[in-house]
């Protein structure tokens, strides 16, 4: 076995390992029931301390710039492989974008770690000792600590994976689909840290802090009738601006996702590794992602056109960092397949299921919001594909259109579920009630006395 592979191999397991060990401890292993009265930490999370909303709202950003380091340095790496032909391993793999890249993972790890430090100093002094009462209470901070530490702890493991295999390298290495998965859930976790707690202050002016964007946007049409754009911005409360954020983190949570899972599609001619893979596989990963993350964005602002906004919002986003890209590379990538009348579609699916009084987390729900989020995506994905795209692919033939809309549909209604469990999991924070992961009694472990 070649020794670098397996040197490699090594690090990527080391880091992969610890962290899962390290999560599996801090979130799922059995705790000991506390046994003082006079809550110093009983079950549930009771006399844990808590981030404060100021904390709270300050590492939610500052790790969101961590995020979009993460982004843009992915963008411009990508820009610069075209460019340069090179995929950089060994001494020079720390170059500009990934040094970008990789600062951002670092800033927040050293946010998430410093958060961690905050929480322990009051929850020692209050007698807590035990770290997992601390993430349970506050499980956003320990998982970007977790997530951020394998972006740093991977280094090693993608370098060498670049000095093997070079310009063979494909983006759905191992590595690199590991680093995707770390890198999308920092802004998500990012979003759930961005919490709105009963005791906070009501929101500002006339906008209630349970507003929907249809109320903002009658806020913001009576502001602009003023002449002055700073007096319109000031109609948005602190809570409409905690959403906008939110939505901003789901948007650079897709990126990254779709960076790793579809770009190799979008430049260039599509050929090597890439040309032997089912090219449905191409408008599946897109339509999957999206599907996934505009059902998370649903859940955690409110709106009953929020997963329209937050794909209008993606492609903003998408074209601000290709457009970078292009000016310091000059490569960016093709856009990617437009999934707005997907996400219409599903906004729609809302209303009218809501209206006949089903659940969202109902069978029927499921189906028809997966059905027609695919309806609306194939609409406009594959038409694209069929009279643009084709002078980059190989063929995409009938029985390719057919598959890509089944497949879509089955792994969209699949998933559905989980988006909307992670979704609920982040919303809680929005409400104050952030549910603690259960203590559960070690199997040793006497019940506390009343």
């Amino acid at each position: 076995m070649n020794s670098l592979f397996l040197q490699g191999l090594v690090f990527s397991v080391l880091a992969i390992g610890s962290l899962a060990i390290a999560a599996w401890w801090l979130y799922l292993s059995p705790m000991k029931l506390a046994a003082a009265a006079g809550g110093a930490g009983g079950s549930g999370g009771v006399g844990v301390v808590s981030t404060s909303i100021r904390l709270s709202n300050t590492l939610a950003l500052l790790v969101g710039i961590g995020a979009f380091l993460v982004c843009t340095g992915a963008y411009w790496d990508l820009s610069e492989h075209v460019v340069t032909g090179i995929v950089p391993g060994g001494e020079d793999f720390l170059w500009p974008p990934h040094l970008m890249l990789y600062t951002g993972f670092l800033l927040s790890f050293i946010v998430a770690v410093s958060g961690l430090v905050a929480l322990a100093v009051p929850n020692i002094g209050a007698g807590i000792k035990d770290p997992r009462r601390w993430v349970r209470r506050n499980p956003y901070v320990g998982a970007i600590v977790i997530v951020a530490g394998y972006g740093v702890l991977s280094i090693p493991g993608d370098a060498i994976w670049h000095e093997l295999y070079g310009l063979d390298l494909t983006a759905w290495s191992p590595p690199h689909v590991i680093l995707a998965a770390a890198s999308a859930s920092l802004p998500v976790f990012a979003a759930g840290l961005l919490i709105e707690r009963a005791k906070s202050k009501a929101a500002s002016r006339s906008v209630s802090k349970g507003q929907s964007w249809q109320d903002h946007g009658a806020t913001l049409r009576a502001r602009l009738g003023r002449p002055s754009w700073k007096q319109a911005l000031e109609g948005v409360s602190a809570s409409g601006w905690r959403n906008i954020v939110k939505l901003f983190y789901v948007v650079l949570a897709l990126n990254l996702l779709l960076i790793i899972g579809s770009v190799e599609w979008e430049v260039g001619h599509v050929e090597g590794y890439v040309a032997l893979r089912p090219i449905w596989l191409y408008p599946v990963v897109i339509g999957v992602c999206a599907f996934f993350l505009s059902v998370v964005a649903r859940r955690i602002v409110p709106g009953p056109w929020t997963a329209t906004v937050f794909a209008l919002f993606f492609f903003g986003v998408r074209i601000a960092m290709s457009s970078f890209a292009d000016l310091v590379s000059g490569a960016p990538p093709r856009l990617t397949l437009v999934f707005v009348l997907g996400a219409i579609l599903l906004d729609l699916t809302y209303l009218w299921m809501a209206r006949f009084g089903f659940k969202s987390g109902d069978w029927q729900f499921r189906l028809a919001a997966s059905g027609a989020f695919m309806v609306g995506f194939s609409i406009v994905a594959q038409p694209t594909i069929a009279f643009f795209l084709l002078r980059y692919f190989p063929a995409f033939s009938i029985p390719d259109h057919l598959l890509t809309a089944l497949i879509l549909f089955i792994v969209n209604a699949a998933l559905y579920p989980v988006a909307l469990g992670l979704g609920n999991w982040l919303n809680a924070a929005a409400s104050g009630d952030v549910k603690s992961f259960p203590e559960v009694p070690e199997a040793n472990a006497a019940p506390a006395k009343a």
